[in-house]
């Protein structure tokens, strides 16, 4: 070997050295959001998030189930549209509680609501302006949630007409992000 491949050689291997190094050290920092008074983190779980507010204790409560918690953190990264309380609030008391005693409806309405992917507010207006007006997204539940703006307000929506207005956006999670929505993009009345 002559000494240009020697140098050229050696050149690559600390090349290589020295970048391998330089994302190994790169340290991956807590995001934090705040609202209402709540810091929301993502060095924590969706679960751990929403427990900490009394706008979302029915949520934090399904989600304290493990079935459906492995649901969400098997997900490399997942977009999830929270149902806020007043959500609930607005069932008739007969379809809330049969809602809520069905584990199989509830397991079908947090996969319908959650996206795969990290999906902020400007990735979800961005979809709508180039697809004239109304985005699709494959849910976990594999249906499509369709995303709209009227009157300046985003909402989902499924294929049967219910929707969810989304009222507060961008926070996140252990793997992704969540928006906090009022109604709900799924029929709270059957079971699929």
């Amino acid at each position: 070997m002559n000494f240009k491949h020697i140098l050229c050689i050696v050149f690559i291997g600390l090349y290589t050295i020295t970048s391998a190094q330089k994302y190994k050290s790169i340290s991956t920092s807590t995001i934090s959001k705040d609202w209402q008074g709540i810091t929301f983190t993502s060095d924590k779980t969706l679960q751990e998030n929403i427990a900490q507010s009394t706008y979302f204790s029915i949520m934090a409560a399904i989600l304290e189930d493990e079935f459906l918690s492995s649901q969400l953190s098997s997900q490399e990264m997942v977009t999830v549209f929270v149902a806020n309380d007043a959500s609930f609030s607005t069932l008739k008391e007969d379809t809330r509680k049969a809602l809520l005693a069905d584990d199989q409806t509830i397991v079908q309405l947090v996969k319908f609501h959650t996206i795969p992917g990290r999906v902020d507010k400007n990735a979800i207006e961005n979809a709508i302006s180039s697809s004239g007006g109304m985005a699709y997204f494959r849910t976990l539940e594999g249906e499509k949630l369709a995303v709209t703006k009227k009157a300046g307000a985003l909402t989902i929506s499924d294929s049967k007409g219910n929707m969810a207005v989304i009222k507060e956006t961008d926070f996140y999670h252990k793997n992704g992000f969540f928006h906090m929505v009022e109604g709900f993009a799924f029929d709270t009345k059957t079971s699929k």
